[in-house]
């Protein structure tokens, strides 16, 4: 079994019925990562084009890359990584946690502007402590959601650009774990949706998986 298999079963299985887990564990070992091409390609990709349909041009630019790959025609390095950056960047921003931040940020600034020592100077710049809460709770979300997105995305994009130009197994193997979460997070807004989407890529996973292998063996699905 590759290594990055059980890092990314670990994730996907995440709650899911036992006999998921146990058919993608079973699976043999694929030394190319042409399968999570594919997988990413055919089952990944769509799912993100229809939930941030703002970025489809990205999406699909970096869609054409595993498609090409999956077939065997590697993209180098610099392509990989100017390809997933943005992508990346779109993804960890809108699985970024805003409204728990804002709230945190909102009822810190209400204690700050309703404490005596402020209120003359809150009265006077903002009018009341409400408007100083909500000013500064958008401010400091969409910076913390910001650095949030991009320290995320640029480490990310840069193991997995290295992985897939050297079709490195080992390499993906550091990161596949994440890269599935934020997809996820990243589409899903409750408990329930995440289950099911988890489901979803488990399940292509494994369809992709069993197709590629019996192809290998001269076998027929």
């Amino acid at each position: 079994m590759p290594d990055w298999l059980p890092a990314l079963s670990q994730v996907l299985c995440d709650g899911q019925p036992e006999v998921l887990c146990k058919r993608i564990c079973r699976l043999d070992e694929m030394p190319s990562l042409r399968l999570i091409h594919r997988w990413q390609a055919e089952v990944v990709l769509p799912v993100l084009c229809e939930a941030l349909s703002e970025h489809r041009p990205a999406l699909l630019a970096l869609q054409s890359l595993h498609h090409r790959a999956a077939l065997g025609v590697g993209a180098r390095l610099g392509e990989w990584r100017a390809t997933l950056k943005p992508v990346l960047l779109a993804l960890y921003r809108r699985a970024y946690a805003y409204d728990a931040a804002y709230a945190q940020a909102h009822a810190s600034a209400m204690t700050y502007g309703l404490a005596p020592s402020n209120t003359a100077m809150i009265a006077e710049h903002f009018g009341d402590a409400e408007a100083f809460a909500a000013y500064y709770a958008q401010l400091n979300t969409e910076a913390s959601a910001t650095a949030f997105a991009q320290a995320h995305a640029a480490a990310n994009a840069e193991i997995s650009a290295r992985a897939f130009a050297a079709d490195d197994a080992d390499t993906y193997a550091q990161v596949c774990g994440t890269s599935v979460r934020v997809f996820v997070w990243a589409c899903a807004q409750t408990d329930e949706q995440r289950r099911a989407l988890f489901h979803q890529f488990a399940e292509g996973l494994v369809v992709h998986l069993t197709t590629l292998q019996s192809r290998s063996t001269g076998e027929t699905t």
